[in-house]
């Protein structure tokens, strides 16, 4: 498999990019492909994403029971650049540009960031997401996120690693 060191030790990741590799083979699936029902165990972690080109924007399609949970509301129907504060501008762009090249090169994207927490400290979150085709075209995509757990929802304030593990997987 193609994922990161890095995500080694995230097994839901691991789990979305073989099934995702599965549907054709390596090649970026349509997304009428995927099927909910052979990843019912993962639908709570993944968000379905629309790309809009002009200008670049990412548009929520679909969000987890747990993405829910953890944000403290549901993000469908919302764009990632309507989401957070000011202090949480570092974290959008970096998301954005991962989605940006998502759907630039139809390639998987690995990446992570660091998210504080109300209660102190921060969570480390690491992310994927695998394009997805419709007629044709890169025009949408599956994402999935790992957090370290929480009791709590997380707080609105971006905090970058400090050093920046982002790849494109092969």
């Amino acid at each position: 498999m193609a994922a990161l060191k890095d995500h080694a030790d995230v097994p839901n990741i691991h789990r979305l990019h073989a099934y995702w590799q599965s549907l054709a083979g390596g090649a970026t699936p349509d997304r009428a492909q995927v099927d909910p029902g052979a990843i019912k165990d993962l639908l709570p972690y993944i968000c379905i994403v629309e790309f809009e080109a002009e200008p670049f924007r990412v548009h929520y399609r679909l969000s987890g029971t747990k993405v829910d949970e953890i944000n403290g509301f549901s993000l469908v129907g919302l764009y990632l650049d309507q989401l957070g504060t000011p202090e949480s501008k570092g974290a959008v762009a970096h998301l954005a540009d991962f989605y940006r090249r998502c759907w630039e090169t139809a390639k998987p994207c690995f990446s992570a960031y660091r998210w504080p927490r109300r209660s102190g400290g921060h969570l480390d979150v690491k992310f994927a997401m695998f394009p997805l085709s419709v007629d044709g075209k890169v025009a949408q995509a599956i994402a999935i996120e790992d957090w370290e757990y929480s009791f709590e929802p997380i707080v609105e304030e971006a905090v970058p690693l400090a050093e920046d593990k982002t790849r494109l997987a092969d």
